[in-house]
């Protein structure tokens, strides 16, 4: 049995959703042998679970793979507020300036008014 193919059948059977979203996590970003069905059933399952998905990229300032999910459109606005609020609390200082740098230049920052 391949390592890819062990990855799989980790990713299927496995009842531990840690496990789970780990083998998702490597099978779409790093198996390159991983086939196209494989892939698009990493991709379903990452795209269902995108929080637990991008937190743990953020544990492993995994900021390559941060881009690709917001390249996809996985995540939007709303979402990578609470990105950021976990990159800053988990004191991951490389994933909160990429997902800082990422709000600027998608959303920009909205001026608080405090004029009385």
């Amino acid at each position: 049995m391949t390592e890819e193919q062990e990855l799989y059948r980790i990713f299927r059977e496995t009842r531990q959703e840690v496990q789970r979203l780990k083998a998702a996590l490597e099978g779409f970003f790093l198996m390159a042998d991983a086939t196209e069905e494989h892939k698009t059933e990493y991709g379903q399952y990452l795209k269902r679970r995108i929080r637990p998905a991008v937190e743990q990229l953020i544990e492993e300032e995994a900021i390559e793979n941060i881009r690709e999910l917001h390249r996809l459109g996985w995540f939007h606005e709303r979402e990578l507020e609470g990105f950021i609020k976990t990159a800053r609390s988990r004191e991951k200082p490389a994933s909160l300036m990429y997902l800082l740098q990422l709000k600027n230049e998608s959303y920009g920052y909205q001026d608080k008014d405090f004029s009385l």
